[in-house]
């Protein structure tokens, strides 16, 4: 028998062993991104790599997305690691060999690094099977994270049958290579996307009585959403309202005729989302009644919270501990209010993610989203070692034959 400590050692030895090669795999994604909803190069790429392992990936409708199985189907079912492979609509300032080459595109979140540690977690699983380890686990590489797509794409390319918990992780800016930061419950918020449309009499800015003042109309209707939606919920149950964008008229004499609004709502429960709907409502009614004119509020994609199942954050937490040590493995205190499409998944399966450092002592720490974001790739080893030894079956603690 090798104990818990023997397969972690075999797991972070291995998780070296292919360092390189999963360093390759990051440059190469990060030097060709892709857009959410055209992975196509990226996922082509990801399946030349996986079937050099000596696997069989299947492919996901519209051949966006992909995923595999290594070591043989238990009655438990398997456990999947699920990384993201999308880019976002940013011109990169990286200052690399490795910086992306598509003009207004980049991976400015990681999601290269996610999809190049799920391959170190492949490569790891697939020499342990080989070498009689019981290894019952999927890697499901998906698209169009960033708009909260690709998690439904996947479940309906099913890339969830036979499997019975899920796990997965994001890189940090935050935290310094060599720590990772998890927490039980809810981990990230869900979110609405919602748009507002307002229509009316238009005139001549000489004689706004006449008129609906649309631009009026639009400014109150902002101004008593950011001041009555927080005071409508309970303090203790956080909710981020944001407009990210309106627009009405076109010449500073005329009243205009329409304006439109867009932005999101971020909750961390169901409850929350609802009340927060329905003050929503009421004050689309209250501006159409002042002002004379229809509201027309709508909503779009919804992204539900990310809640961090107990079990599966144990064993995360655990293989984390393992790795790196007691004293490198922190609590997070309080949920993102940020979305995480793996959320569709976790709704499906038992399901926990987590955080890895990526800042190091020169690369690492420039904050996600944005142009210059970039990481220190002695976290992708790491990455790949937890990833792998939490989804061995019976956990990282467990013996093995």
């Amino acid at each position: 028998m090798k104990t818990a400590e023997d397969l972690q050692d075999r797991v972070t030895s291995l998780s070296q062993k292919h360092a390189i090669k999963t360093r390759e795999v990051r440059r190469y994604i990060h030097r060709y991104p892709e857009l959410s909803g055209y992975e196509y190069r990226t996922t082509e790429f990801l399946a030349e790599i996986i079937t050099d392992l000596g696997l069989k990936p299947t492919m996901a409708e519209d051949n966006r997305g992909l995923f595999v199985d290594i070591g043989d189907a238990c009655e438990l079912g398997r456990t999947a690691i699920r990384a993201d492979i999308d880019a976002l609509p940013i011109q990169t300032m990286v200052q690399h060999d490795y910086a992306s080459g598509t003009d207004q595109v980049m991976h400015a979140c990681g999601h290269d690094a996610h999809a190049a540690m799920a391959y170190g977690a492949a490569a790891v699983l697939t020499e342990l099977a080989r070498d009689g380890i019981a290894v019952n686990s999927r890697i499901i590489f998906q698209p169009a994270e960033e708009t909260s797509r690709g998690g439904l794409h996947m479940i309906r390319s099913g890339a969830l049958q036979g499997v019975h918990s899920a796990i997965a992780l994001h890189v940090d800016p935050t935290r310094p290579v060599g720590t990772i930061g998890i927490r039980e419950g809810a981990f990230t918020a869900g979110c609405d996307l919602f748009t507002v449309e307002l229509t009316g009499q238009g005139g001549h800015g000489a004689r706004p009585h006449l008129t609906g003042d649309l631009v009026g109309a639009a400014a109150q209707w902002v101004t008593d959403i950011y001041r009555r939606v927080p005071r409508a919920i309970d303090a203790r149950d956080a909710v981020v309202i944001n407009v990210g964008s309106l627009h009405t008229g076109n010449a500073p004499n005329v009243v205009p005729s329409s304006a439109s609004l867009s932005g999101t709502l971020r909750t961390l429960s169901s409850d929350s989302a609802e009340q927060a709907k329905e003050m929503m409502a009421e004050i689309s009614r209250s501006i159409a009644s002042i002002h004379s004119c229809k509201v027309d509020l709508q909503y779009g994609q919804h992204t539900p919270p990310v809640i961090n199942e107990a079990a599966v954050t144990r064993r995360l937490r655990q293989a984390a501990v393992d790795v790196l040590g007691d004293a490198n493995v922190r609590d997070i205190a309080q949920p993102s209010m940020g979305a995480e499409d793996f959320s569709f998944m976790a709704q499906q399966v038992p399901a926990a993610m987590f955080r890895l450092g990526v800042a190091g002592i020169d690369l690492g720490s420039e904050p996600l989203h944005t142009p210059k974001f970039d990481i220190d790739e002695s976290a992708l080893p790491i990455g790949a070692s937890v990833l792998a030894l939490a989804a061995i079956p019976d956990g990282p603690r467990g013996t093995v034959a």
